[in-house]
């Protein structure tokens, strides 16, 4: 498919990156799997013969002409990533073919098994400006807080985020990548193009799926334990008690499915209690009325638990 006879043949061994240097049009051959990365190619990206083409950017059908490759990258090449082309690009030979958000004027696949792409939303800032990128292959990386947008690209890379506290971009390339995202009260938006690949987030994040261009994307959420809802445990409800009668209050789990008080399916259930008592030393040695059955979760509950937010009317009338 290439018509290389007046090219520049450039042979390489190994993982292969196009980097800006190359005379355009560029044409990448033989490499296994190949990721372009966002605003590389700045004309035309032409994918000939491919198995599976994930891509971020609506697939068209403007061809480069394989007569006009000046450049030829191959050789014994693994995968293959493309950085930047200062024209039109060419990608022979391959595998799969992963394209991310920006990434050229024009996409087109020709011969491809399947394209995959997903148009029903797009990142706001492009993927090259995120402050925190995994890039390669069984890459492991852990951060902590990042303030805008993270991104995985290739295979079978780890990217852990603890503490986080702003709201997150988590953009992912490739196949077989795991991310993991804990943190308080943060909205996570995913992108996703490719296969095979698992994020799952903390009980206090909220994950949404903003696109998949690809297949078997796994978004998973922790349960929300019950501890997160009680606001004072009976130990708590009763120390400093010396002496004296005294009304308390205090919540304790409840080993529920489903929350009597709201109905709603929930992963946190716990119940209110309420003991009058004369107390010693921090102990109940006579009560005169000790109330229960008071149910709330993470749907009704007025305690704030990170994402969980009340309208104004559950609001009022859980507090009475």
């Amino acid at each position: 498919m290439s018509g290389d006879q007046d090219a520049v043949r450039r042979e390489f061994t190994g993982d292969v990156h196009v980097g800006g240097g190359e005379t355009a049009p560029v044409e990448l051959r033989g490499a296994a799997d190949v990721y372009v990365s966002a605003d590389a190619v700045a004309g035309t990206l032409t994918i000939f013969d491919p198995e599976y083409v994930f891509t971020d950017v609506s697939p068209g059908d403007d061809r480069v002409d394989s007569d006009a490759v000046r450049t030829v990258l191959t050789g014994d090449l693994e995968d293959g990533y493309v950085d930047r082309v200062d024209g039109d690009a060419i990608v022979t030979e391959v595998e799969d073919v992963f394209v991310e958000h920006g990434a050229a004027e024009v996409v087109s696949a020709v011969g491809a098994e399947q394209v995959f792409h997903d148009d029903a939303a797009a990142p706001t800032r492009s993927p090259e400006d995120y402050e925190v990128s995994v890039s390669g292959w069984e890459r492991s990386r852990s951060v902590r807080d990042p303030r805008d947008g993270v991104s995985v690209r290739g295979g079978r890379n780890e990217l852990t985020v603890t503490d986080a506290r702003h709201d997150l971009t988590v953009y992912v390339t490739g196949w077989g990548n795991e991310v993991r995202i804990e943190g308080q009260a943060v909205d996570v938006t995913v992108y996703v193009v490719g296969r095979d690949n698992r994020i799952s987030v903390g009980p206090y994040v909220t994950a949404t799926m903003g696109a998949e261009s690809g297949y078997d994307t796994e978004l998973e959420s922790d349960p929300l334990p019950p501890e997160a809802l009680i606001e004072r445990t009976e130990s708590e409800a009763y120390d400093g008690l010396l002496f004296g009668r005294h009304k308390v209050t205090y919540q304790e789990p409840a080993d529920k499915e489903w929350c009597p008080n709201c109905g709603e399916r929930a992963d946190a259930v716990i119940t209110r209690h309420q003991r009058d008592a004369f107390f010693l030393f921090g102990r109940p040695v006579r009560t005169y009325e000790h109330g229960d059955g008071a149910f709330e979760c993470e749907h009704c509950t007025p305690v704030a638990v990170g994402p969980v937010e009340l309208t104004p009317e559950e609001r009022k009338r859980i507090l009475g």
